[in-house]
């Protein structure tokens, strides 16, 4: 096959399901096929994010039918093992991640890109009456715990949190709720300026209806917040996902995390993550990720420089250009989502 050529193979052709390097990259609905790109373990690992920002296009591709798929793994095969973050986005889930990363111990997959479509189906029904096969969230999660050696451990994008309870149906392993709290959540929107106000927006509009409950506020009112308490709604529904979610797992199998505490010492927070998720990194490994660049430098953007200095005098840019809008719209954010605890919002706090 020619670099970049995609073909579709099914139980007659050559398949991607045995080989981890067939990466699943996506689902396409029309043709109900997932697609695939092959790479290497050092390729996974290397990427900041697993979804379009990847390109792929210069790779090997492949595209089986789910059918075919489906074939391949059946449905009485034992569950995966496959740990996870989940987590409610400028929380350094993407370095946490990293920090994880280990050959022969632990593969992280940082936001691949299937789990978004999988979740939007979810949301619009598909997988009852006959739509669509409801194994296909099993179906994702068994191709990416395909592992090179060792675990894998996928950060999701929390555009698909509302895959957590499939995760835990059809999966074994540990997951962690990681956040940052709401103050820090707003301010790191806050900072670049529009496009994550657009993203609040965009995530407020995709996650709205998750709980299956109908909002508080009405459609008017909603038009008429501003960017802020939309971001901030987006925060509360966030965390009121991990409340509602914690009841499904097992004791021992959840914890949270405030990303804050991995911030004060990423070496013990990393030795705690590396003994809850059962990695076996070793002691030593925390002492490399701190003497190495993935700290010193940005983790969604390899190579620019970046560290706790210039993430603290960034925020307080962000807070002073804000001023009292900041804690306005905190207070507010807690009168219009009472059900949010005040201080820790989760219980299980790892470090």
């Amino acid at each position: 096959m020619r670099e970049g050529e995609t073909c579709l193979a099914d139980r007659d052709a050559e398949s991607c399901v045995d080989d981890f390097r067939w990466f699943a990259e996506n689902f396409d609905l029309a043709r109900k096929s997932l697609s695939f790109a092959f790479a290497d373990r050092q390729m996974l690992a290397a990427q900041p994010f697993l979804d379009h920002r990847w390109k792929t296009e210069r790779l090997p591709r492949r595209e089986m039918s789910l059918d075919a798929v489906l074939a391949e793994l059946p449905q009485n095969a034992p569950s995966p093992h496959l740990n996870f973050i989940w987590h409610t986005s400028f929380c350094c889930s993407t370095l946490i991640a990293k920090a994880l990363d280990l050959p022969g111990h632990n593969l992280s997959l940082c936001e691949p890109q299937i789990l978004v479509p999988v979740a939007d189906l979810k949301r619009g029904g598909m997988f009852t009456g006959n739509r669509l096969s409801p194994r296909l969230p099993e179906i994702v999660f068994r191709l990416l715990a395909r592992s090179p050696g060792g675990r894998v451990l996928v950060k999701p994008s929390n555009f698909a949190n509302i895959l957590i309870e499939d995760a835990v149906e059809t999966t074994s392993g540990k997951s962690l709720f990681l956040y940052s709290d709401l103050e820090s959540f707003l301010v790191s929107v806050a900072k670049s300026g529009i496009p994550l106000l657009k993203y609040a927006r965009r995530l407020f509009s995709n996650i709205a209806g998750d709980s299956g409950q109908p909002l508080p506020w009405k459609s008017h009112e909603i038009f008429q917040m501003s960017d802020l308490e939309i971001a901030a709604l987006v925060w509360h529904l966030q965390i009121g996902e991990f409340r509602r979610t914690w009841r499904a797992f097992d004791p021992g199998c959840i914890a949270s995390l405030n990303c804050d505490a991995f911030l004060a010492n990423p070496a013990a927070t990393i030795a705690k993550l590396d003994a809850f998720f059962d990695l076996g990194l070793g002691g030593a490994h925390s002492e490399r990720v701190l003497a190495g660049p993935l700290l010193r430098s940005h983790s969604k953007s390899p190579g620019e420089p970046y560290d706790a200095k210039r993430r603290t005098e960034e925020k307080a840019v962000a807070r002073r250009r804000l001023g009292a809008d900041l804690e306005r719209v905190i207070e507010w954010s807690y009168r219009a989502c009472s059900g949010t605890p005040r201080g820790a919002p989760l219980p299980g706090v790892i470090a």
